[in-house]
């Protein structure tokens, strides 16, 4: 493991880059402030690639089918099954095939620094990020740090229903 010599100084230093994340480092920028965000990940978060967008791509296809399917007329017309692959292929499709290049190129484009890494805090307005290599990087905020990790749902305690995969 490596340390960075020097912090790097922020107005506001952002851990994680889903859409809170993202959206407190643009308002930050927006206020003339400068930020980094800090994302171990891909930037947009779990909606954009692991639960939202590719449940509801995954959901569309057999939608349709079977709005058609309940049109007269219409229901004539639809034949056959689903095409998996082509149903799977449109889910990454919406993912960008797990690249977040586009996103990456949105957060540069803004002014807003991207520390990829974990992050954690190491005191007062500071944060350490660990990148892949084991090299690690001071950032230290002069206003805030925003923890925007996420979240995980509630599971209500039903018998049985943490097991079910």
């Amino acid at each position: 493991m490596t340390h960075a010599a020097e912090p790097a100084v922020y107005d506001v230093v952002v851990i994680g880059a889903g859409p809170v994340g993202e959206n407190v480092a643009d308002r930050a920028r927006a206020a003339g402030l400068s930020a980094a965000v800090v994302e171990s990940e891909l930037i947009g978060g779990e909606c954009s690639y692991w639960a939202c967008m590719p449940s509801k791509a995954l959901l569309r296809g057999t939608e349709a089918l079977t709005e058609a399917r309940a049109v007269s007329g219409a229901a004539q017309a639809v034949t056959g099954e689903q095409d998996v692959a082509a149903t799977l292929e449109r889910r990454n499709t919406f993912t960008s095939h797990w690249d977040d290049s586009g996103q990456a190129a949105w957060v540069l484009g803004a002014g807003i620094t991207l520390v990829r890494g974990t992050g954690r805090l190491d005191g007062e307005k500071t944060v350490v990020v660990t990148d892949a290599d084991g090299t690690e990087t001071r950032l230290t905020a002069r206003h805030a740090v925003a923890v925007c990790t996420g979240s995980d749902a509630a599971v209500p305690p039903i018998e049985g229903l943490r097991e079910i995969e």
